[in-house]
């Protein structure tokens, strides 16, 4: 609360922050979003195995992958934000690559010039073409995607060829370097998707992340989906003592200051009947066609569920839907997906103490 209260944010910002942090969960908001959620685009140069809007293998029909829709254009864009102005951020992400949106750049520096956050998160295949736009933009941060801490890794996460990896990395290692030379203050960030397989490479991932200079680190569960070779038992992982034992002692290995600049990744706890999930209550999600959602994770289909130019889109019968399933003593009544996400039913090692 301290951080939002001292920030560049608004005073509407922050009013509606503290609404927020005062208000119960109920199925009615009387409080704007905190985040806006942007699928600036469908287009992808990248077509990984695990990704069910892009994936070759995962089939087409399953229900909660993202339509292919049209890139957001500038003005939709501004209307997006300007009816929520009481935002804190604004994350530009997509079921593609936000960088291959033509008006990318113009977005990020509208919404910051409402002094909103802005992040966003890329593949990283745009990255080199775009380092000048990077560093000269009002983005306040950007995570790309390794998938690997070498190409052989990358290939088998991905399935993609190996010598995209070896691009990628070599864009990340010049952005950070010509971020330091110029003193720019974007936050630049990578991320690592961790099944059962590379889960033994974490080490290996913390130290070429800490040799690329990276800010910080996220070590994501895998996202499962319900096809032989990505299903929840095959690839996610799970709270057992072993995972456990092995993330600290690996994270271990490092004092308090490097610790905070790696997030490790939630593991699912199968026996968990509470939904921890707040997507519903803080986030609201636009695509290009201007369907609404809010769930950026598992819940990837949009259509059905409202318009950006709705009268109270924020507390339509969509989202007063999914708040009452969360707020459901058992969580028996929230979607499939969210039963094996980790964001929902993952336990968190420093708010749940396993260790400290």
């Amino acid at each position: 609360m301290l951080n939002v209260l001292i920030s560049r944010h608004t005073a509407g910002q922050k009013s509606n922050f503290i609404k927020f942090l005062l208000s119960k969960k109920r199925k009615t908001l009387n409080y704007s979003p905190l985040t806006i959620s942007i699928v600036a685009t469908s287009r992808c140069t990248l077509a990984c195995d695990m990704c069910p809007t892009h994936s070759r293998v995962i089939p087409k029909d399953y229900p909660h992958i993202q339509k292919n829709v049209k890139d957001i254009n500038f003005d939709m864009f501004k209307e997006m934000i300007d009816v929520f102005p009481n935002a804190l951020d604004v994350h530009i992400i997509g079921s593609g690559e936000p960088l291959l949106n033509k008006d990318f750049f113009r977005m990020v520096d509208y919404a910051a010039g409402k002094k909103m956050t802005v992040k966003t998160f890329s593949n990283g295949m745009a990255v080199k073409e775009n380092i000048d736009n990077i560093l000269g933009s009002k983005l306040n941060g950007i995570t790309v995607s390794l998938n690997g801490h070498n190409a052989e890794e990358f290939n088998r996460m991905t399935g993609m060829d190996p010598k995209i990896y070896l691009d990628i990395y070599g864009a990340v290692e010049r952005l950070i370097a010509e971020r330091n030379i110029r003193k720019v203050k974007v936050k630049i960030k990578v991320s690592f998707i961790i099944d059962r397989q590379n889960l033994k490479f974490i080490p290996d991932m913390m130290e070429m992340a800490l040799r690329l200079g990276a800010d910080h680190t996220f070590f994501c569960n895998f996202l499962p989906s319900p096809y032989k070779g990505f299903s929840p038992d095959e690839r996610s992982l799970f709270v057992d003592f072993g995972t456990i034992d092995f993330i600290k002692k690996a994270i271990g290995e490092y004092p308090l200051s490097i610790r905070k600049r790696f997030t490790m990744p939630s593991l699912i706890n199968r026996d968990s009947k509470k939904n921890r999930c707040d997507t519903h209550f803080r986030q609201i999600r636009f695509d290009g066609d201007g369907n609404v959602s809010s769930c950026s994770m598992m819940l990837l289909n949009m259509t059905g569920h409202g318009n950006y130019r709705d009268r109270d889109v924020w507390n339509n019968d969509f989202f007063r839907g999914m708040r009452r399933a969360f707020l459901s003593p058992r969580g028996e009544n929230v979607p499939g997906p969210c039963s094996v996400c980790p964001d929902n039913k993952g336990l968190t090692y420093k708010k749940d103490m396993i260790w400290n």
